[in-house]
């Protein structure tokens, strides 16, 4: 039987986020299609119970979480379709999510990565896609990447937030899966770079709504998510820019950390900490420093 959509599902933890995203990718899968559940060593009991209320559902079960990349070349290694729906799993899949995929990809034989538009669950708009990153882009406090507002029509794109990306096979054999040298962020960035560099086209489709959660694997783990950010990043500045690009990122952005965390020091002494968000931003410069100034210690972050 020739499978059309192969849907992946990258997990860790959560029960319930699990069983909701699950819910609705069989409410709207065909009979052609098929769903994989690539489980990253999973800590709870999220995955027999599953495996309880959908038992003909194929789980990889890793022995140790080696990345979200990782896990998502396994689904792509197992499944069979001709395409593929790549996914988080604190999603909610829409009903027509994979006819109007596949519209899209048969209309545009180069279309090698879709997203749709991500919402939360207010169903208001979660910026999906932006332009690709440039040597101005990231210089922190100057540049930053283009943040005006998702298109509202099918449009070409340079890069797409990965929470739910459907993935044509024909451009993966051409160009291969995700990076692995990356544990957790920036994969989905530089996947979608390299497909355009290859020939290949980056689209969002607004007409597919999905609801996403975001932040629901990392947010219990702030410090170490954080550490893990600046990591992809600096090996994503390796992958992409030269080396004396690389070094006068290193040069603008470590002092700016610097430069911030005394700034967000000094407001949260004045409002004697409470509030959240300035405390976080502390934290985040803080640790990232720290990890800085000790060599990257690749004991730090995710994943350990």
């Amino acid at each position: 039987m020739t499978v059309k959509f192969t849907v992946i599902f990258i997990h860790r933890n959560g029960f319930d986020r699990l069983k909701q995203a699950l819910d609705s990718a069989v409410n709207a899968i065909g009979s052609l299609d098929e769903i994989i559940i690539v489980d990253n060593a999973s800590s709870d009991s999220s995955i027999n119970q599953i495996s309880k209320i959908y038992p003909t559902i194929k789980v990889i079960k890793n022995d140790s979480n080696l990345g979200y990349g990782h896990a998502a070349n396994q689904g792509i290694n197992t499944g069979k379709g001709k395409y593929f729906l790549i996914c988080n799993n604190d999603i909610v899949l829409p009903k027509n999510i994979f006819n109007e995929l596949e519209e899209l990809f048969l209309k545009e034989p180069r279309a090698g990565i879709i997203s749709g538009q991500l919402i939360n669950m207010n169903r208001e708009i979660i910026r999906t896609s932006s332009k690709e990153p440039s040597l101005f882009s990231e210089f922190d406090g100057i540049g930053r990447i283009d943040h005006s507002k998702d298109p509202h029509k099918i449009s070409k794109v340079g890069i797409l937030r990965g929470a739910c990306l459907g993935v044509r096979k024909k451009m993966i054999d051409d160009i291969g899966g995700y990076d692995e040298d990356f544990f957790f962020y920036f994969e989905d960035t530089e996947w979608c770079i390299r497909a355009n560099n290859q020939g290949w086209k980056v689209y969002l489709n607004p007409n597919i709504k999905v609801s996403h959660i975001g932040g629901a694997s990392s947010n219990e783990l702030y410090s170490q998510s954080r550490i893990e950010f600046y990591r992809s990043r600096i090996i994503f500045w390796k992958k992409i820019f030269p080396k004396h690009i690389v070094i006068s990122l290193y040069v603008w952005n470590i002092p700016k950390l610097f430069l911030d965390l005394i700034f967000y020091s000094l407001i949260s002494f004045i409002t004697f900490g409470k509030n959240t968000r300035i405390k976080k931003k502390m934290i985040d410069r803080g640790i990232v420093l720290l990890w800085l100034f000790l060599g990257q210690p690749e004991s730090w972050g995710l994943p350990k």
